[in-house]
């Protein structure tokens, strides 16, 4: 079933190559490479929450250091066209981390990371433009007290007639010292 699903999937018939790669599966359920290569007929068909669960099965129970770098490799493919671009850069960087020479790796890691950037970026425009300009000052916080603006005037005024206040009686103390001076 794994050869004859092998072929299959050579020549492009994704959907019978995953048919075939299912029943190896349910003769031998821990056949991680009829497993992995069902996940790539599922993402070849566009069945990415499919393919990411199988690679995701593949990379934590196989112990074939390869097989698993490589399940992460294509688990990363597969969240980059789902545009789960953080969980994609994580999926890349554990294959690194297994295999570190992988060029192939490292491009699609950098890729996913500046894409990453100018989707944080385009969004960070669009938030700005969403937001009326203003020439106003953006108000301040009020540290939980509620005051609306003719509160604030009562306030501002009292604060203004206490200072006349000061003023006039720190004038009449320096019209009361005997020698003029304000100690």
């Amino acid at each position: 079933m794994l050869k004859k699903g092998n072929d299959l999937y050579k020549k492009g018939d994704y959907a019978a190559a995953g048919s075939n790669y299912q029943k190896a599966l349910t003769k031998d359920p821990k056949n991680d490479n009829a497993k992995f290569n069902l996940a790539n007929a599922q993402l070849r068909q566009n069945q990415t929450a499919e393919a990411e669960k199988n690679y995701d099965e593949v990379a934590n129970e196989t112990s074939d250091k390869k097989l698993r770098a490589n399940a992460l490799y294509n688990k990363g493919l597969t969240l980059v066209k789902e545009k789960k671009l953080n969980d994609a850069i994580d999926a890349f960087k554990q294959s690194l981390r297994l295999q570190p020479d992988d060029e192939a790796t490292r491009e699609n890691l950098q890729k996913a990371m500046n894409d990453l950037k100018k989707q944080n970026q385009s969004q960070q425009q669009n938030q700005n433009k969403q937001q009326p300009q203003s020439t106003k000052p953006k108000p301040q916080p009020n540290n939980g007290s509620k005051m609306n603006q003719q509160q604030a005037d009562q306030l501002l005024n009292k604060l203004r007639e206490n200072e006349k206040q000061l003023q006039k009686q720190n004038q009449q103390q320096k019209k009361s010292s005997p020698n003029g001076k304000d100690w």
